[in-house]
């Protein structure tokens, strides 16, 4: 491990921590007893929970890097579609901590144009309000499952 390019190892008080950057992909991992400038053999241990499958993706990453391979493409990669709406949100939860009110967020944010009245049946109303809610729901922990994405951890 310790003669590949692009390797970070940092000793901790649990063992050896590394980052490797191969093909623009950052590949993390530990290593809690080896001495990673000795001639060793490897062995990964993954735990069967709630994030497995992300684990073993990873692995699958790392292994294929570590063989000159591909990586091939990222697990966590969010569509540009979730990506916009997360944007969007906290977009419309700073105007409306601003004070901002639900038309203005619709304007600004969601193209917007008419009157008062064209805004109560207009459905990009209820968009704003939308946005404003998740806005808050993220800002109170919601954000957290960005770091798991696409694993959504059960409640218990």
């Amino acid at each position: 491990m310790a003669h590949l390019d692009g390797l970070d190892m940092r000793l901790a008080a649990d063992g050896w921590h590394g980052i490797w950057q191969a093909d623009g992909v950052a590949h993390q991992f530990w290593l809690p007893v080896a001495v990673p400038d000795t001639a060793a053999f490897y062995a990964v241990t993954l735990p069967m929970d709630a994030f497995l499958e992300l684990r073993a993706h990873a692995v699958r990453r790392f292994w294929r890097s570590l063989n000159g391979r591909a990586p091939g493409p990222d697990f966590r990669a969010i569509p540009a579609q979730l990506r916009q709406w997360h944007i969007l949100s906290l977009r419309a939860l700073d105007a409306r901590f601003r004070g901002e009110s639900y038309r203005t967020i619709a304007k600004v944010l969601l193209g917007f144009r008419g009157r008062k009245e064209d805004f109560e049946n207009d459905p990009r109303k209820n968009k704003a309000r939308r946005l404003v809610a998740h806005g808050i729901k993220m800002m109170r922990g919601g954000y957290r499952l960005l770091l798991h994405y696409p694993i959504k951890p059960c409640k218990r």
